[in-house]
């Protein structure tokens, strides 16, 4: 398991369309947290919501679109991504 302490961190599951956040943690195992690195949902990273509604969340990732199911989504933990001002 990797840490996502702090009170702004929140599931990946929770967070609104249009919304872009920085993952800070996995919630699993050795596997779950290999898949999500081989589809480049790194310690670090910074995704856009796409979508989000009961069951598919739709990221967008480098470029890239990816979609995880609702408990994939539940174990990602991220924080909120500080835009420049």
């Amino acid at each position: 398991m990797t840490q996502h302490s702090g009170n702004q961190n929140r599931p990946l599951a929770g967070i609104p369309p249009g919304q872009q956040v920085r993952i800070v943690g996995y919630e699993g195992g050795r596997m779950l947290r290999a898949r999500l690195m081989s589809m480049g949902l790194n310690i670090g990273q910074v995704v856009s919501i796409v979508q989000n509604n009961r069951g598919l969340i739709i990221l967008s990732v480098n470029g890239s679109r990816l979609a995880l199911g609702r408990g994939v989504s539940q174990k990602i933990f991220t924080s909120p991504v500080e835009l420049p001002a």
